[in-house]
């Protein structure tokens, strides 16, 4: 009886305990055919299966239902997607993709609603190049690094990027 009040309230305190920040970079999804002329882009959180359309539907099995969304009038997709990177951060999708008119956008999803929180416009340099850290994305290299503040999507000003506009 004891052992499992234990565990009870060993569960509360973990479940309870605010998420820390994860760190690390951001996985490439899975392009079908391949991803000269992919049709599809499959990829797996926690939460469940993503398999979005280059047309930007797409479709999350999770919990034994599939449930369908898209992302064109979301995340101003104009064209087709070319490639898509994927990162969870305290429960939501975060996804970098590329669209075939050369732009590249870094995404806020909430996995739960399928809503786009924000995004944000980046650089084609930086679209395999994004890693998070703490509170952050901090894609490209170098005196091309752009930090984005992953709870509201706006860049965040660094002394160097100052410093050139002076």
């Amino acid at each position: 009886m004891k052992t499992g009040m234990l565990i009870c309230v060993l569960l509360l305190v973990v479940t309870a305990a605010p998420a820390a920040y994860e760190d690390g970079g951001f996985e490439q999804a899975r392009c079908v055919p391949n991803c000269s002329q992919a049709s599809f882009f499959i990829f797996s959180t926690s939460f469940g299966r993503y398999t979005i359309r280059s047309d930007g539907f797409g479709e999350l099995g999770a919990n034994g239902k599939k449930r369908l969304f898209d992302l064109k009038p979301k995340i101003r997709l104009v064209g087709s997607l070319k490639h898509i990177y994927f990162r969870e951060h305290e429960g939501d999708l975060l996804l970098v993709y590329q669209v075939t008119n050369g732009k590249v956008y870094l995404a806020r999803m909430i996995q739960e609603s399928k809503k786009v929180r924000w995004f944000t416009p980046i650089t084609e340099d930086e679209i395999g190049a994004c890693v998070a850290r703490g509170g952050e994305a901090h894609c490209g290299e170098g005196e091309n690094l752009m930090k984005i503040d992953l709870n509201s999507g706006a860049r965040v000003r660094t002394e160097e990027s100052s410093e050139k506009r002076n």
